[in-house]
């Protein structure tokens, strides 16, 4: 049994000393071109889900996105999923050992699927299928990706592995920063492509995730031509307790401004329990704060609209700041670039600035301030959500976060 546990690690550390060998890598020519997704918004529960067209004949699968998650999985029970392609994953390949399962009374390797909604976790059998892939056609690459291609997913059998789900969501898209067969790490092994991926969240046809790093190409609307988007990063901390999540070293906010008082052992992560800290969460829609940091937050605002004179309002739900769109200052309306940014992320060398993703107008007559109040003892004391996220890049090769600088589109346009 220690031969075998002892193996198993040392397979694990062999892999993961070829996803950084791989991603360093500059000498292969020609280059392989990288790898893009549409994605959806369900705009009942605001999950993202990657569209994906995959196995024999093919079918359109939506999965949900979750940074944390450690592989793809979806329900794949027969009669709820048919593909001639699929195939079961054996207890012998390379990939058990490295997931620490065990085959139980079978031949085919299981793992665990996770619900990052509902927290339900259930048991299923590890399996691979075909999937088509579509090459970015901005890339540097040449090459473009072979398709389709065989990767691997989790599948889950329970009916309640997919509750909480949008609609039409028939799985989860597992992007875990550590796990080897998360999305990201596949593409990597099987395509040599950069361990980085991005995620854009404009809405309409710009809502997109992108596999194996820049150029990302937009249409630039103050120029109107094609630009290359430029990034400012921070890097990613390790949260010893959650390996898999994206956790970056806010340092503070600052309101129109004005620094917002917040008790700096909430911006720390605990390294025993793993709490507290701030991370990205593109499943959360709104950016949500321990109720401390939240009363600060919403405190500052009031008293910036004092300061315009402008009237506050009751609040709309799930809102709790609201306040009279025609008292408040005409910029707020105007979406352009001269316009002062209203909300910064503060990181140790750089700064995130959000032009008005931080007031939201909920209806005809009210604006409110987008951030919700996250509780007085929550796991992680900062989660900034998809609204406040227009586009950003996990660059995992070089552990940074990537964000786009100011931020001046609306993802609800």
């Amino acid at each position: 049994m220690d031969t075998l546990f002892s193996s198993s690690i040392i397979h694990f550390l062999l892999l993961h000393l070829l996803l950084v060998f791989l991603s360093l890598s500059n000498a292969q020519t020609p280059q392989r071109a990288g790898i893009i997704f549409d994605l959806e918004r369900d705009p009942s529960t605001l999950q993202y889900m990657i569209k994906m067209n995959q196995g024999t004949p093919l079918a359109d699968v939506k999965l949900v996105l979750d940074l944390g998650g450690i592989l793809p999985w979806f329900r794949c029970r027969k009669g709820y999923y048919n593909s001639s392609s699929i195939r079961p994953v054996s207890c012998y390949s390379h990939i058990c050992p490295i997931l620490a399962r065990t085959c139980f009374n079978t031949r085919v390797c299981s793992t665990s699927t996770s619900n990052p909604v509902s927290g339900f976790v259930a048991r299923g059998d590890v399996i691979s299928d075909l999937v088509t892939l579509i090459s970015n056609p901005d890339s540097y690459g040449t090459v473009p990706v072979p398709s389709p291609s065989r990767l691997a997913f989790g599948c889950a059998n329970s009916i309640n592995s997919l509750s909480g789900f949008a609609e039409g969501a028939k799985g989860v898209a597992g992007l875990g920063r550590s796990s080897v067969l998360s999305l990201v790490s596949q593409f990597t092994l099987r395509f040599r492509l950069p361990r980085i991926f991005a995620i854009e969240l404009y809405g309409g046809s710009s809502t997109r995730i992108y596999f194996g790093g820049h150029p990302y190409v937009h249409y630039d609307i103050s120029d109107e031509v094609m630009a290359y988007r430029f990034l400012t990063y921070t890097p990613l901390l390790i949260n010893p307790k959650s390996r898999e999540e994206y956790f970056v070293d806010l340092k503070s906010i600052v309101v129109h401004g004005t620094t917002v008082p917040i008790n700096a052992k909430l911006l720390s992560i605990n390294k025993e329990t793993g709490s507290g800290g701030t991370k990205i969460d593109i499943q959360t829609p709104y950016t949500t704060l321990e109720t401390s940091i939240y009363n600060a937050v919403v405190e500052v605002y009031n008293e910036w609209a004092k300061s315009w004179n402008a009237t506050t309002v009751a609040a709309v739900a799930p809102f709790t700041a609201c306040y009279k769109s025609s008292t408040l200052p005409s910029w707020i309306n105007w979406k352009n670039p001269i316009s002062p940014p209203s909300l910064s992320f503060v990181f140790p060398e750089s700064r995130w600035d959000i032009a008005w993703w931080d007031l939201f107008k909920v209806n005809d007559v009210a604006h409110c301030v987008q951030f919700l109040d996250g509780g007085s003892n929550p796991k992680t004391s900062i989660v900034i959500g998809a609204r406040q996220i227009e586009f950003v890049e996990f660059d995992l090769v070089r552990s940074r976060f990537g964000f786009v600088q100011p931020n001046f589109w609306d993802p609800e346009s």
